[in-house]
Formats: C-alpha cells, sequence, structure tokens
C-alpha cells in the first residue's frame, strides 16, 4: 500500500493549480491524455505536457512535507470532474530517471536497513536486483500503489532530523535511544515509516549509525556539523549502559524520596492521633529509606562522574 493506515489524500487545493485547471477545458484535455509511445511523434507537445506535470508532482509534494508518495495517490490528488491524468506513470517514470524520485524499496535495499523491523512492512529489493536495475536502469512505469521517494525533500528532512538532535539536550550523549530520538522527532515524523526513512538518510550520508543492543535500538550520531560517524563501539555501548543505569537510578531516587516524604506526613498524622508507637515506625522507616537513598546517590554520582568525565574527553577530541 502506498499510505498504509492514512486516508487518501484528496484532490489538490485550488490555489496549488494553474489557472487552466478550471478555464480551459481544452487544453485540460491534452494535458489528461495519454502520453504518445515515442516523444519523436510531437517533442513539443510531449515536453509541454511534461514539463506540466513535473512541476505539479514535484509543488505537490513539497505542499504536503510527505517524503512518501505513488501513483495512485496522486491520481487521486489530480482528480478533475471525475477523470484522472493518463499519463502520470509516464511522468514518475520521467522522474524516476532524472532522479527527482527514487522507488522506497531501491532506496532501502541501498542502504543497510537490517535493524528496522519487519514489523514496519517494508518490501526491500534483494541487493542483486538492486544492484542491476541501479547499473542497467529501470524503464518500469511503477505500479499503482508501489511507494516512491521525493529524494531532495528526504535529504531536507533528514537534515531537519539532524539539527533537531543537535540541538536538543540529547545531542550532550553520544549515543540515544531510538524510542528517545523518534519521541523527540514526532512533530516532524508523522510516522515511524517516515522516521525510519529520514534515518537511513542520515545513515547513507554517513552521520549516522544504528545498533540494536539487549532488544533495543541506539543510535550514534557524528559529532559536527560536517564530520562522518565513527563506527559503534564498546566504549559507545558501554555509555549507553551508563546512561542507562543513571536513569534508572534516577527513577529509583525519585521513588525512594516520595516514599520517605510518605513516611514523614504518616508520622505526623500518627502523633497527632496520639499514636506514638505508630508515629515511631514510620519514623524508622522513612530513615532506612533515606539511608537507601543515599546509597543510591553515591552509585549515582559515581555513574554520572564517569560519563561526565567521558563526555569532556570527547568534547576535547572535538576542539
Amino acid at each position: 500500500m502506498c499510505s498504509p493506515g492514512e486516508a487518501p489524500p484528496g484532490p489538490a487545493p485550488a490555489g496549488d493549480l494553474p489557472p487552466e485547471w478550471e478555464t480551459d477545458d481544452e487544453r485540460m484535455a491534452f494535458l489528461f491524455s495519454a502520453f504518445k509511445q515515442s516523444r519523436e511523434v510531437n517533442s513539443t507537445e510531449w515536453d509541454s505536457k511534461m514539463a506540466f506535470w513535473v512541476g505539479l508532482v514535484l509543488a505537490r509534494g513539497r505542499r504536503r512535507g510527505a517524503v512518501r508518495t505513488c501513483l495512485r495517490e496522486l491520481q487521486n490528488g489530480f482528480e478533475r470532474r471525475g477523470s484522472v491524468p493518463l499519463g502520470l506513470g509516464t511522468v514518475l517514470r520521467e522522474l524516476l530517471r532524472r532522479g527527482k524520485l527514487q522507488r522506497e524499496s531501491d532506496f532501502m535495499a541501498s542502504v543497510d536497513s537490517s535493524w528496522i523491523s519487519w514489523g514496519v512492512g517494508v518490501f526491500i529489493l534483494k541487493p542483486l536486483k538492486w544492484t542491476l536495475s541501479s547499473v542497467l536502469g529501470d524503464s518500469k512505469i511503477p505500479e499503482e500503489e508501489e511507494v516512491l521517494i521525493y529524494v531532495e525533500l528526504l535529504q531536507e528532512k533528514a537534515e531537519e532530523v539532524y539539527r533537531l538532535y543537535q540541538n536538543s539536550a540529547l545531542s550532550s550523549h553520544p549515543v540515544v535511544a531510538l524510542s528517545e530520538l523518534r519521541s523527540l522527532c514526532a512533530g516532524l515524523c508523522p510516522d515511524e515509516r517516515t522516521f525510519y526513512l529520514l534515518l537511513l538518510q542520515l545513515q547513507k550520508e554517513k552521520r549516522v549509525t544504528i545498533l540494536e543492543q539487549n532488544g533495543e535500538k541506539i543510535v550514534k550520531f557524528a559529532r559536527g556539523l560536517h564530520a562522518k560517524v565513527s563506527p559503534m563501539n564498546d566504549v559507545d555501548i558501554g555509555v549507553y549502559q551508563l546512561m542507562q543505569s543513571e536513569q534508572l537510578l534516577s527513577q529509583k531516587v525519585e521513588s525512594l524520596s516520595q516514599e520517605a516524604e510518605k513516611c514523614k506526613e504518616d508520622a505526623r498524622s500518627a502523633c497527632r492521633a496520639g499514636k506514638k508507637q505508630l508515629a515511631l515506625r514510620c519514623l524508622k522507616s522513612k530513615r532506612r529509606t533515606e539511608r537507601r537513598i543515599e546509597e543510591l546517590h553515591s552509585k549515582l554520582d559515581a555513574v554520572q562522574g564517569i560519563l561526565d568525565r567521558i563526555y569532556a574527553s570527547q568534547t576535547d577530541q572535538m576542539v
């Protein structure tokens, strides 16, 4: 499917269409007709029709901000008075030839996408098939629901993801959980599939590398705007594990602090009610909890100290 789980977009708003769309039926009849089998029959008409649709297809992608499209979605988007353009398949084939569009399956086969779960529902071509199509060229008109990617839009949005990360608190860490990055990019990436495509583009540009560790995917970014990411190593994995430990310890300290505060309130309530023994038990429980908090704080300080030294050394290396 072109857009799994999404309602198909409707026709383009009138403001996004050229004036002749509503005013010149003769011109539109020509533009909605199929292309001749050969451009040589009438190259002027062919080129005029091609230029018209190429401009509209690319403008529609940019207006919607969606990096993915397909023939059916475009046919629905450019429906006019119950008719769809008969030559759109030829237009998409031309855009594929020019490199303005790329088949999603070809794109994914050209990058190491082994970290993507099959649940995303992305069909990946066999590497051999991709190699042959990239070398020999692929002149086939796309199927109606075959997913195509707007190449420039994908690159631009991947850059937005990179800058969003660089300007966030997450950038203080050399590695980040994929789930945290997904949350950060929720406003930019409307669906998981688009998010993965943007990460694959960054991976293709050697600006991120992704690894699965103990069932969770972690992402490492290049540390400078024009730097290339270094391979994930044992230090990165160790840092990630320390970060996880820091997070768990912080959560435990917060939970115990709330527990200690509750013991304190329970002791006060017991005193007001004249229940001295109960109040003493609550205070003892509070002291035990506070000792556990102190122990956890010591561990947390040690972990944070190690992480601070790692971050400082990485900053020195960048400078």
